[in-house]
């Protein structure tokens, strides 16, 4: 599905997450992977992600290989109300790998 390993690596896939994607997965789909990770971008979001959790979610948005759709994630992310400077931060600051 095309996750960067920082997904794991900082604890952003929770194993129930992981079995409900397996689950739904069926062949061809990793040609349209985007859709999954943007789902569990969502997921997240959708749910109440602490502000380090936000940090990394805003970071995994710049990791993402598809560019349009980490945008438009980071967008999502700048209209939540009263996000911390730290967010902030990581929306407006492209991350790269150490």
């Amino acid at each position: 599905m095309k996750f960067p390993q920082e997904w794991i690596e900082w604890g952003m896939l929770p194993t129930d997450l992981i079995r409900q994607l397996i689950k739904t997965y069926e062949p061809g789909m990793e040609n349209a992977s985007e859709h999954d990770r943007h789902g569990v971008f969502q997921w997240w979001l959708n749910g109440h992600p602490s502000a380090e959790q936000l940090v990394f979610l805003a970071r995994l948005s710049w990791l993402d290989p598809d560019d349009v759709m980490g945008a438009s994630v980071r967008d999502c992310m700048r209209q939540r109300q009263g996000i911390p400077a730290a967010v902030a931060d990581a929306l407006a600051s492209p991350y790269y790998r150490a």
